[in-house]
């Protein structure tokens, strides 16, 4: 008889062999859908239409409906922090740090369009604009969903993302060129703006794992550090200014749970994975792997041994514009080569977007399901009992 769901997680985040690869549909917010991928889905398979609430503005995302997470096998369930509907006027909105955020109409999501640090000197960040990370209102309920998810359900629980990570955090705040320039010549205002961002994040960490850290498996943490060829700073600068603060912030997180550090990192991100490993992530997400670098047998034979890896399926060119037939064929090489010997969940590799043909999604889960399904009596065959593994 096959493991449930969250033995399954567990016993892989151990680096333990599992009966099937573990699979995830909307277990974090950048593994759901955007919001007309999702009512696509549901009339595709005649679920009802009822609203659907999104759960990230910045990339119009809905948390997929609990048919369609059973439908597909997923393993996870997500928790996250209270977010609330920003007061959006004509279109834009502003977050708790100020920034200026527009909807990229006719889409869902929203993009910067201003940087309230962008003429700021170090003096001014005394006086910058920052979220309250104590508001209760952020926190209400979380500690009794999450335990209602651990007592009554078999499914692994993450804790979403919802905490601001440095690097994206003062892209957006300082303004993207600006950044890239301080990052070179002003490091004395970054790592000021990082020491606040840091005691910040702590604040909010502390609250956030009281209240679900002794029932999740996983917790998200997210900063984009890759481009499509390439690293967004070079390696040094990278270990210079921000591996520091990754390195405290992790461990801050690692003291105050058990919870593997689940990191969202797009893109050509191989140059810094050994410093990744170093500073304390233990699963790496996207797994983009069209970006430099980024094939699955390079990952799984330099950095297998040493980080799990999350998602893989891409959702730049084969699920948008792929047929059902290469999207299988695809499921089952990063199933066989990243889940071997454990250490890998099948998921997109990011959001589903409206483009994405719904025989694409359906043939990603439906093969998924097949081949953890020879797996999974395979591993009876043998009679493993939690000993042993595939081969």
């Amino acid at each position: 008889m096959g493991m449930m769901p969250r033995e399954r997680v567990t016993r892989m985040l151990s680096g333990k062999e599992t009966d099937r690869v573990p699979v995830d549909f909307g277990g974090t917010v950048v593994t759901c859908l955007d919001l007309h991928a999702h009512r696509k889905l549901k009339r595709h398979f005649g679920i009802p239409e009822v609203e659907d609430p999104i759960i990230d503005y910045t990339m119009g995302t809905v948390e997929p409906c609990e048919e369609l997470k059973v439908r597909f096998g997923s393993d996870f369930r997500r928790v996250a922090l209270n977010g609330g509907i920003p007061g959006i006027v004509g279109h834009e909105f502003r977050n708790g740090f100020g920034i200026r955020m527009r909807q990229a109409l006719p889409h869902e999501y929203f993009d910067v369009v201003d940087s309230p640090l962008a003429d700021a000197e170090l003096d001014d960040l005394d006086r910058m604009e920052m979220p309250d990370p104590d508001a209760p209102e952020l926190y209400a309920g979380l500690r009794e969903r999450t335990k209602r998810l651990f007592d009554e359900t078999p499914f692994s629980i993450v804790a979403d993302f919802g905490v601001p990570g440095f690097y994206e955090t003062s892209q957006k705040l300082r303004g993207y060129e600006n950044l890239a320039c301080d990052l070179l010549i002003d490091r004395e205002f970054v790592t000021a703006l990082y020491d606040r961002l840091l005691e910040l994040q702590k604040r909010y960490f502390k609250n956030y794992l009281a209240a679900v850290g002794k029932y999740v498996q996983v917790i998200g943490y997210a900063d984009d550090l890759g481009m499509q060829d390439r690293l967004q700073m070079s390696p040094e600068t990278y270990r210079d200014v921000i591996k520091p603060y990754h390195r405290k912030i992790f461990a801050f997180i690692h003291e105050h749970t058990d919870a593997k550090i689940l990191l969202h990192s797009c893109g050509a991100v191989t140059p810094l994975i050994d410093d990744l490993i170093e500073v304390g992530v233990d699963i790496l997400n996207p797994v983009q792997t069209r970006a430099k670098g980024m094939d699955p047998e390079t990952l799984k034979s330099s950095f297998g041994k040493r980080i799990m890896f999350w998602g893989g399926v891409d959702e730049q060119q084969l699920l948008p514009r792929g047929t059902p037939e290469e999207v299988a064929e695809e499921v089952v090489r990063l199933m066989s080569v990243l889940g071997e010997g454990g250490g890998y969940v099948l998921a997109p590799g990011h959001n589903l977007q409206t483009d994405t043909p719904v025989e694409n999604i359906v043939a990603m889960y439906d093969t998924a399901k097949r081949v953890n399904d020879e797996l999974e009596r395979k591993w009876d065959r043998i009679g493993n009992n939690g000993k042993g593994g595939r081969t």
